[in-house]
């Protein structure tokens, strides 16, 4: 008789679940609303719904205000049968007018009135009303992708409604089908309650241990998602499981802690399931002592309990009130709008008389700036001239660094194809006639020396890349006058075998060169020498 009571407070608690789906929509005050009543504050949810559907009413977004009147509804029933039942049916026949226009956002917004109305008739015990509206949500949702967890929740009270009537296949069966569309939605608000449900209905067919492991499930996801309600169900599931298997500690452990969790609730109903599950157990322990204080204190939460319901009954016709307030408010706000009209006519006529006086200012300002205009344009023209004689200044510097520049690049050449020639006449002599012509091969030799050349160019290396000899003597003092040639050479980005041919060496010799500059200039195996003299 004991374990009845306890199913039908779980069912109740179901029903009283069964009713909330998640708002969809993208609407903050509803979702503030939402998350306000998860947390038991109705009074403040209903001022957030109350709130949106005021605003939506102002914008004419049909939407919106079906949206608000359905958790009004929502946020009421549990103090108002009556009064949640208005906001849903106001709800409903905005859907409905919504489904002409867009089918899917109507039908949806239909199904979850629907659902409401289902919950309330079940909280009225109007079972046979309640179970055709649940099978018509059920008709409405199953083809289409649901995350609200409303068809999860129409499921859910086909199984309770069942569960009522005794009729144990069908209650399971629509557990199970709760269960799996909580699971596919991972909606992890419902889904203790959903394992809580299978794990009765199995030890209804006599499957204890598969009841056992879907309380721990339901326990583990309580945990995890800190639902304080859910943890102390499912304490109490595995509590009265180990008790009915005679495993009198784990029951214990199991109840005192599903009641020390429910003492912190705010719904009072949780911590009566825990202490009569307590009273049960000290009834077959026979402590009459801890369950006479028990009872006491079961005496006292039920008496609380009506005084909560009583409170929460009279704080509603106070948010009724404040809701009538705020209409009366809003009609003499329209009344006001009236006499505003009738201001606003002498403001026109003061904005008037303001403005001929703006108009007559800005024309003499208009006259003063067209003057200061003048003078702009005049300094504008000035400018322009400094502008274009320091254009002409930057092409004539830039035409003498172009002139520089292919100078430098002449003598380069001149200098390749001279060393080029002789090179060429100095090769025939020695395999023509190397006995007679030594007077010609040593007047060839004195050409090689090109002091003159590297004097000329050094000139114009310099005009173009100032002080890059001095920069380089500067960070390595210990470099050389053939080491500054081989750097030069490299700024002007020659082939080791043009820099072979300038130099008179052969290009093993300027490999060897490079690489005795590598070591004088210290850069590293993986730094590029090139590089390196072309950032200089």
């Amino acid at each position: 008789m004991r374990y009845n009571r306890l199913l039908l407070l779980l069912l109740l608690l179901l029903l009283s679940l069964s009713g909330m789906a998640q708002p969809s929509s993208q609407n903050t005050l509803i979702q503030k609303g939402w998350d306000a009543l998860v947390k038991d504050h109705d009074d403040e949810a209903f001022r957030y719904f109350f709130l949106s559907y005021e605003k939506a009413k102002k914008d004419k977004n049909e939407t919106d205000m079906a949206e608000s009147l359905l958790y009004l509804g929502i946020c009421s029933f549990g103090s108002s049968y009556e009064k949640g039942l208005d906001y849903a049916f106001q709800s409903l026949n905005i859907y409905t007018r919504l489904e002409k226009n867009n089918p899917d956002v109507g039908q949806v917004g239909r199904s979850k009135c629907l659902q409401l109305i289902s919950t309330i008739y079940s909280r009225q015990k109007k079972y046979a009303q309640a179970k055709p509206i649940s099978r018509e949500v059920i008709s409405i949702l199953e083809s289409r992708e649901d995350k609200s967890g409303t068809l999860g929740l129409a499921y859910s009270s086909l199984g309770s409604l069942y569960e009522q009537q005794q009729v144990r296949d069908s209650a399971y069966y629509f557990y199970k089908l709760a269960l799996k569309d909580f699971e596919k939605s991972g909606n992890q608000a419902y889904l203790p309650n959903a394992y809580i449900n299978i794990g009765e209905s199995e030890l209804g067919r006599h499957n204890d241990q598969n009841g056992l492991e879907y309380f721990q499930k339901a326990l583990e996801i309580a945990n995890t998602t800190e639902n304080k309600q859910a943890q102390a169900s499912a304490l109490l599931a595995i509590g009265r499981w180990h008790l009915n298997h005679k495993h009198r500690t784990e029951a214990l452990h199991y109840f005192q802690k599903a009641h020390q969790i429910s003492e912190a609730l705010s719904d009072k109903l949780f911590e009566i399931m825990a202490v009569e599950a307590l009273i049960e157990f000290n009834e077959k322990e026979k402590n009459y002592f801890e369950m006479s204080r028990l009872q006491k204190r079961l005496i006292f939460l039920k008496d609380q309990l009506h005084s909560l319901e009583r409170e929460k009954i009279v704080k509603s016709l106070e948010m009724q009130f404040e809701v009538a307030e705020k209409n009366r408010k809003l009609a003499l706000v329209s009344k006001e709008k009236e006499v505003a009209r009738l201001t606003n006519y002498l403001l026109a006529i003061c904005i008037i008389v303001l403005l001929t006086a703006l108009i007559t200012g800005y024309l003499y300002l208009k006259s003063r700036n067209k003057r200061d205009r003048n003078l702009l344009k005049t300094k504008e023209a000035l400018l322009e001239a400094l502008e274009k004689q320091r254009e002409l200044e930057e092409i004539r510097f830039q035409n003498d660094l172009d002139h520089k520049e292919s100078q430098l690049s002449a003598i380069t050449l001149q200098m390749l194809q001279k060393n080029e020639l002789l090179t060429d006449i100095k090769s025939a002599i020695e395999h023509q006639q190397p006995q007679s012509e030594q007077q010609l091969i040593k007047m060839v030799n004195r050409h090689f020396e090109q002091n003159n050349n590297w004097d000329d160019f050094n000139l114009y290396f310099e005009s173009i890349n100032k002080n890059f000899y001095t920069r380089l003597k500067q960070l390595y003092p210990e470099i050389s006058a053939n080491d500054l040639k081989i750097c030069a050479l490299i700024k002007l980005n020659l082939s080791i075998k043009e820099m072979a041919s300038i130099l008179n060496i052969s290009p093993d010799s300027v490999k060897t060169a490079r690489y005795r500059l590598r070591k004088k200039l210290q850069l590293a195996a993986d730094e590029n020498l090139t590089s390196f003299i072309l950032s200089v």
